[in-house]
């Protein structure tokens, strides 16, 4: 690096038309001998010899600028900054106009010496000097940002206190690109035996991970690396280079879990991968957006990262670029989407940070859907070396790395190990949560290949959406902060809806784990009736019968099942606890049954067909003890009733 900035500047350097004060026509000959003599002793690499020369140069022609910046750059090779700091200054101090590359030197020097501000204050006087080396100020502009950060960064650490992953993960062998299960069961990582093959190791109870074993299925003679796995882990992205089938130097290609074997890797196809470099893939917990870096055309800088989605088709979308927030106009690489679907950790050298690679996050506006401005997550978990992939847990507390790095000693250790550490408040994704579960049928016990929505009621928008594979299993992660409705279509049974109230995110929100039970349509025509089933997603102003708005999506269900199935009927029935007048909690709850009833007539459903009725604070279905028991008694039902029954 020193070499090329002293090649650099002596090319700067190398003219005849100086300034007034540093015209060699001034110099004597003897003077002109001695500078002559001095750039041929620096070109050969005989710095000192050149010192000598250039130093009786000064001292016969006080005020020679051009002497003083050539000692300056010999010293700066020579490790001496002080004295070639002093050089550039002397220089500086008797023509603030000479030369601007002047500036841009003495910052190199300072930024050398750690006088990150120094460095970068001359940083900002070369850009404000400079008017014909665009390239050139748009590189002091990212070095004077770099110098600031860092400054602030080394007085400001964050918590860090990376563990190694042990020796059921790492071996001798390098081990990096880590990926958790949204369950946390178990790690898919690549690991390095002379060529890149995924692993996958079980993680128990208390969070200790099992050996690791090779994923046969998968791995091949080839490299494979830089993957991404669904949150139900059965759909896996992951790069592979230099294959007969690839578009690019690098594509991505996918794989399917099917009767516990992958499937054989499939080219994503040229609408998602491009003639150029395509790698570093992250996906959506419900594996229906990817996120990756590439190189193609329409790159803001070396690589960006671009977004695709599946479409109503369930196939990929031309991908995106996400843009100039996101993308720097050097690498940004190695993205990783968190589960809460809002957060984004991706390593960049284009973003101000400690020099090289740094990890950034960012999170997402959910008004717009833009991505906010990303934040260094901090030194020392940022260092002066390159940093690699990042990833955090679930719960958003633990994030894992590679790093060649023994952090008791600080030493390399010349291959990459897997490494965890507690993540400080600041940086982690928002507080999340999951919901597992398996649907059968209610009559004979065989799992159901069903629809999976998981919506969020304040918004409208699904935050996830599915169809589960034959054996009716699904996972989900969801975010604290938010009330969800989860939905398990199935055009031949009736619907369930379950409630999910992560509003208060200082409350800990267990996983939940569900077995849904569906009774086939059939069944209820049958027996003539169902059982009562609570709707979990109606929601009245408090003291009223005014539906809110988070009731649309729980009202369309019972709308699109009664639209769907003519010879059916529904009856609406209301209660309440037993907190007030048993009169006025009777009237209450005939008022908001008929207010459900009345949201029916008004999308197109037959008033012959819809009975409401109130039965206030009888048949409590718990305590009214407590706020929960109160709060489950407040509540309306509703049957499914064969016609002219």
């Amino acid at each position: 690096m020193k070499y090329i900035f002293a090649v650099i500047f002596l090319l700067q350097f190398s003219f005849t038309n100086f300034g007034q004060i540093g015209q060699v026509e001034s110099l004597t000959e003897n003077e002109k001998n001695m500078l002559a003599e001095g750039k041929k002793a620096a070109q050969k690499g005989d710095l000192k010899k050149s010192n000598k020369y250039f130093e009786a140069l000064i001292k016969s022609k006080p005020g020679f600028i051009d002497g003083l910046l050539r000692l300056a750059t010999n010293h700066y090779q020579l490790n001496n900054f002080e004295k070639s700091e002093a050089l550039f200054q002397d220089a500086i101090s008797l023509s603030p106009d000479y030369d601007t590359e002047m500036y841009f030197s003495l910052a190199s020097v300072q930024a050398e010496m750690k006088k990150y501000l120094s460095a970068a204050d001359n940083y900002d006087k070369y850009i404000q000097r400079e008017k014909s080396k665009p390239e050139k100020i748009i590189k002091a502009i990212k070095l004077r940002d770099n110098l600031r950060f860092k400054d602030f960064a080394l007085q400001h650490p964050v918590p860090f206190q990376p563990l190694n992953a042990g020796p059921t993960i790492n071996t001798t062998f390098s081990e990096y690109s880590p990926s958790l299960a949204l369950d946390g069961s178990s790690m898919i990582f690549t690991r390095n035996v002379g060529q890149e093959d995924f692993y996958i190791a079980a993680i128990d109870s208390l969070s200790q991970f099992k050996h690791a074993s090779p994923l046969f299925n998968l791995n091949t003679y080839q490299n494979e690396g830089a993957h991404a796995i669904s949150a139900d882990g059965r759909f896996m992205v992951f790069t592979a280079c230099d294959r007969r089938d690839v578009f690019g130097s690098c594509d991505l290609y996918y794989s399917m879990l099917l009767d516990n074997k992958w499937t054989l890797p499939v080219n994503m196809g040229n609408r998602v991968n491009s003639a150029a470099w395509d790698s570093q893939p992250t996906l959506s917990a419900d594996g229906r957006t990817l996120i990756f870096s590439s190189r193609r055309l329409g790159t803001k800088g070396g690589a960006d990262l671009w977004a695709t989605w599946r479409d109503e088709k369930n196939a990929w979308v031309t991908p995106v670029n996400l843009g100039s927030v996101i993308n720097s106009s050097g690498n940004d690489e190695s993205p990783f989407l968190h589960p809460d679907g809002q957060t984004l950790y991706f390593r960049s050298d284009g973003h101000a940070g400690m020099g090289n690679y740094d990890i950034f996050y960012s999170r997402k506006n959910e008004d717009n859907d833009t991505w906010q401005k990303p934040v260094n997550i901090g030194y020392p978990i940022n260092t002066e070396g390159a940093e690699g992939a990042f990833i955090v847990s679930l719960d958003g507390k633990t994030a894992y790395f590679a790093s060649d790095t023994d952090f008791s000693s600080g030493k390399s250790k010349g291959n990459l190990d897997i490494y965890y550490f507690n993540l400080y408040e600041e940086a982690r994704p928002k507080p999340s949560s999951f919901i597992k579960g398996y649907v059968t049928d209610a009559v004979t016990g065989q799992p159901l290949k069903v629809k999976v929505t998981i919506k969020d009621l304040s918004s409208g928008k699904n935050n996830f959406t599915l169809t589960t594979d034959k054996d009716g299993y699904f996972i989900s992660g969801m975010s604290v902060g938010k009330n969800y409705a989860c939905i398990i279509q199935h055009k031949d049974y009736q619907y369930y809806a379950q409630n999910f109230n992560l509003i208060r995110e200082d409350k800990l929100h267990q996983p939940y784990l569900l077995n849904i039970a569906l009774l086939p349509v059939t069944k209820i025509i049958e027996i003539g009736e169902n059982v009562p089933v609570v709707l979990q997603n109606i929601f009245f102003r408090s003291g009223s019968a005014e539906l809110l708005s988070e009731s649309d999506t729980e009202i369309n269900l019972l709308y699109s099942l009664l639209l769907e199935n003519p010879e059916l009927d529904i009856k609406i029935t209301g209660y309440t606890d037993n907190v007030g007048k048993e009169t006025d909690n009777l009237m209450l709850s005939e008022q908001r049954a008929a207010a459900v009833a009345q949201a029916l007539f008004a999308r197109g459903i037959d008033t012959k067909r819809i009975q409401s009725e109130g039965k206030g604070e009888s048949l409590p279905i718990d305590t009214n003890e407590t706020e929960e028991g109160r709060q489950k008694n407040r509540r309306t039902e509703f049957i499914l009733i064969k016609k002219n029954k």
